[in-house]
């Protein structure tokens, strides 16, 4: 009998963990160009074997892998044009931007810039619900070269998530004697 049951309790798991497995194997986001030096690019969502071209001809996108739920894209529309597109396995939840800070991928909070209204946002994936962090004309980034259009860029590829959701938003883009540095806790609010 005991035999009988730590069998039944060791095939149960061995289902529950291949099941498991498989769940993380059923979406993909990846790239398949059409030469070596990835002029033409096509981005395609794989979600339980249906393959889906979500765009077609693109210049070296590149897929990062975020959680279980999201792909980022990031393509670019010339200088300083970027897209960055959330891919998720369904695609009703799908999101983007083009004014990109960070993302905390635990958290699906994204940090973005509004130009138009000069302030720096944060929302979840997905919603358009936005938290205003803090406008870019305030006083601190006085010594901070913000542009009138694209004033992510000289927050991006710097700043950053702690793994306690607070954000680090640093500026990259001034001499280096001073270094811009801010931390928002928890700037989603979840």
């Amino acid at each position: 009998m005991n035999k009988l049951l730590i069998s039944f309790f060791l095939i149960s798991g061995a289902f529950i963990a291949q099941h498991g497995f498989a769940d993380t194997e059923l979406f993909k986001v990846y790239k398949q160009c059409h030469d070596e030096m990835e002029w033409s690019c096509d981005v395609i969502r794989n979600t339980n074997g249906k393959k889906e071209k979500v765009y077609a001809g693109m210049k070296s996108p590149q897929i990062e892998h975020l959680n279980q739920n999201y792909y980022h894209v990031q393509m670019s529309c010339g200088s300083p044009c970027q897209i960055h597109h959330f891919l998720a396995k369904n695609r009703q939840a799908d999101d983007m931007t083009q004014e990109f800070i960070a993302i905390d991928a635990q958290r699906n909070c994204l940090i973005e810039t509004d130009s138009e209204q000069n302030k720096i946002t944060a929302r979840q994936l997905n919603s358009q619900k936005r938290q205003t962090l803090i406008s870019t004309q305030h006083s601190i980034f006085q010594n901070v070269p913000i542009f009138d259009i694209a004033q992510y860029t000289v927050f991006q590829g710097s700043s950053y998530f702690d793994q306690n959701g607070n954000l680090i938003l640093v500026a990259d883009e001034i001499d280096d004697q001073k270094k811009f540095k801010k931390i928002f806790p928890n700037p989603c609010k979840l």
